[in-house]
Order: structure tokens, then C-alpha cells, then sequence
């Protein structure tokens, strides 16, 4: 009986010892908890809660010098990128949006005192573009990121305890080529328009809105409506110096239409084309004169560009 008694007490020693036990865990995971939320974020020490908001977007009919829209209503697509101040060491911060997000066009970001780069470009490309350089945003030269009708800000912000929101404004660093053919309608045989174009520029630097490279770039239309002719595209304008004078490159268009085959079936090539920024260059004329199968070479020497940055430039394809 002695020994029954004593496994017994025995057995209720373990009993408490291990009511005990479990009752210790939450006590000790509540104190873990209470010690890790009293240890700061070391990179979040001495940071301001700044906000970025895009008010809207100036010039953006290209008619109005002064219209001023919702950056929604032009745009589906904007890119806001923070570089360090000097010395510094992280890595620039980037923030994608699609007209989709609810804050749309409102950036909140904890940054540290001191001044640093910003640049809000808005577009409407499928992809974001690279912003590794603050003084060259760059899109792709091709039809996978190509150059859309493209707002930019760019600043040097100084960061203090008091700056809470910037407001910025967009303006439009493009201008467009526009081709309207005036043909009755375009061949049934045709299924896409090709165009290359080379003398802008692919990446503008958002502090002067001017093209920044020499690109190659590429734009292509599948054709469903054979009765509608208009078709746009975009570049950066650039300059070139030639014997200390700056003048604004002038474009090299080749308009190809193919065929369900992948053959060309007609080209023009338009050479001279005059861009700037916030214009519209308009080429229009009978694109399929002669019919397919005949490639044309169209100048454009000897035109004027208005200085204005809004409206339209027509001119006449062939003459």
C-alpha cells in the first residue's frame, strides 16, 4: 500500500508540475511578443511619413495649353520613384499603380530627412518603365514596352518633419505622328500596319522632357476595321547639335501593310517628319494610291513647325 501510495503521489507531482508548465507557455509568448513590439525597425528610425499626390495632368487634348484632367481619365498606368539622398545608401524606391488600385495616383512612403529625387511618370503601357536613372526614364524601343502618350514631374524634394504632402502636376513629355489615310478604305487584304521609325526617342529625361537616346523604335496595328484609317504614334522629341546649334531631330517613318501571309504588300517611306513636344504631326493622303505591291519614298523637306506646344501640324502624304 505504501508503494501504490507513493507512485500516486508521485504521479500527481508530475500532474502539477505540468499544469504548471502549460500555464507559464502564454505567459512566456505574451512576454516574447511584448519585447519584440518594444524593439524599433532600425530602418524606419528617424523617418517622415511624406505623401505624394497627383492632382492632374496639364495639356492633355493637346489643344489646350491649359486643360487641366484627372490623371485617370488619360492615363492607365504611373510609376513614382524615390532616390536616396546623397550618401546614402538604400536602394531607390519604386511604386507601380494601375488606374484599378483605389489610391490611385496617392503614394505614401516613410522617407528620411534630407533631399531626394523624385520622378511621377503616368502612360499607358502594359509594362513600367525602367527607372534606373532618374534623368532617363526609358521604355522599350519595341511593341513590348512601347512608347505611349507619356506625363512627367521630377523634382528635388527636401524632406523636413513638416513636409507632409507634395502635389504635384503632370505634363506631357510626347508628341504624336499621326497617319489619315484617305483612301475609301483600306484593301481586304490587308491585316496589319507596321511602323518603324528612327530620330526620336524611346527614354526622356522628366526634369527637361527631352529625349535622352537615339532609338529604334516600333509600333504595330492589327487592322479588323478596314474602314478606319487613323493611327497614332509616339516618341520623345530630341535634339542634335551640329556645329554648336541645337535643332529637334526630325523622324524617318516606314509605314508597311502586310498581308494574312506575313507579306508586305505596301510601304511608304516618310523622311524629314518634323516633331515636338505636345504636337501633333498629321500626315494625311491616299495611302494605297496605285494599289498594293508599289513602295513609295515621300519628303517632307523644307517644312516649318510652329513653335507652340499645342495643336496640330497638318501635312499632305505625297506631297
Amino acid at each position: 500500500m505504501k508503494q501504490k501510495t507513493m507512485r500516486q503521489s508521485s504521479a500527481l507531482k508530475k500532474t502539477r508540475v505540468n499544469s504548471l508548465g502549460f500555464m507559464l507557455i502564454p505567459l512566456l509568448m505574451a512576454s516574447c511578443h511584448a519585447r519584440i513590439h518594444e524593439i524599433p525597425d532600425p530602418d524606419e528610425r528617424d523617418k517622415v511619413p511624406v505623401t505624394i499626390c497627383v492632382n492632374n495632368l496639364s495639356s492633355a487634348d493637346y489643344v489646350l495649353t491649359r486643360a487641366m484632367v484627372d490623371v485617370g481619365q488619360v492615363c492607365s498606368n504611373l510609376s513614382i520613384c524615390i532616390y536616396p539622398c546623397e550618401g546614402e545608401s538604400f536602394d531607390k524606391i519604386q511604386i507601380n499603380q494601375t488606374r484599378d488600385d483605389p489610391s490611385f495616383g496617392t503614394v505614401s512612403q516613410n522617407l528620411t530627412v534630407g533631399t531626394h529625387k523624385i520622378v511621377v511618370v503616368a502612360h499607358n503601357g502594359d509594362k513600367n518603365p525602367t527607372m534606373t536613372n532618374p534623368e532617363s526614364i526609358a521604355f522599350s524601343s519595341n511593341t513590348q514596352l512601347k512608347t505611349t502618350d507619356t506625363f512627367c514631374w521630377a523634382g528635388d524634394i527636401n524632406v523636413t518633419q513638416q513636409t507632409g504632402t507634395i502635389n504635384v502636376s503632370l505634363v506631357r513629355a510626347t508628341a504624336m505622328f499621326r497617319l489619315d489615310m484617305t483612301d475609301l478604305q483600306i484593301p481586304d487584304q490587308v491585316c496589319e500596319l507596321q511602323f518603324a521609325y528612327k530620330g526620336g526617342s524611346a527614354a526622356v529625361n522628366p526634369f527637361t522632357l527631352e529625349g535622352t537616346t537615339k532609338s529604334n523604335q516600333k509600333e504595330s496595328f492589327i487592322v479588323t476595321d478596314h474602314s478606319s484609317k487613323v493611327f497614332e504614334v509616339f516618341t520623345f522629341p530630341r535634339y542634335e547639335e551640329k556645329n554648336g546649334v541645337r535643332n529637334l531631330s526630325q523622324l524617318e517613318i516606314t509605314v508597311t501593310a502586310i498581308d494574312i501571309y506575313g507579306n508586305a504588300v505596301k510601304e511608304r517611306v516618310l523622311t524629314d517628319v518634323p516633331v515636338t513636344r505636345n504636337r501633333i504631326t498629321e500626315c494625311s493622303g491616299e495611302f494605297f494610291a496605285g494599289g498594293v505591291l508599289e513602295y513609295t519614298n515621300i519628303g517632307f523637306g523644307g517644312l516649318q513647325v510652329e513653335q507652340d506646344w499645342a495643336g496640330t501640324d497638318p501635312y499632305v502624304l505625297g506631297q
